[in-house]
């Protein structure tokens, strides 16, 4: 069977702009979803705030992905911030950068659920002060 894959939006994009890729993708026999995320739901990571909002949007997305097609593992597809989110998603330590988490509800290390990661126009660097914390804890924790 096709690994099923998971497309995570970019800052601050909904769900529904990414529903020609997802259909495109389903069409050459690939199950595919969008996490279903709003202009609403990024609201609160706005200034650099936690990402855990959308890594929690993320996870139940992927657990429900796994679920549906009765497979161990996915594809995710980030564009932009998506794919350095996923990376955070995908990383060995537990995303507290802000000291708003609680270790055991913190999402990560979520490896073994996925097999590729593909990214598409992401910063996997950057010098912007509402991103930097994000991805400094992404290059060096993740």
């Amino acid at each position: 069977m096709t690994i099923p894959a998971v497309i995570l939006p970019g800052y601050f994009s909904r769900s529904i702009e990414y529903q020609e890729l997802e259909k495109s993708l389903n069409n050459q026999g690939i199950p595919t979803t969008t996490v279903p995320i709003t202009k609403r739901d990024w609201i609160p990571t706005i200034g650099g705030r936690s990402m855990m909002p959308i890594l929690r949007l993320i996870d139940r997305t992927v657990q429900e992905t796994l679920q549906k097609y009765n497979c161990s593992q996915v594809n995710l597809i980030g564009h932009s911030a998506g794919g350095w989110i996923a990376r955070i998603y995908l990383g060995e330590k537990p995303y507290d950068v802000h000291g708003d988490v609680l270790s055991l509800e913190a999402v990560w290390n979520a490896r073994t659920y996925v097999n590729t990661l593909i990214t598409l126009g992401t910063p996997h660097i950057s010098q912007e002060r509402w991103t930097k914390r994000n991805l400094e804890f992404m290059d060096k924790d993740a």
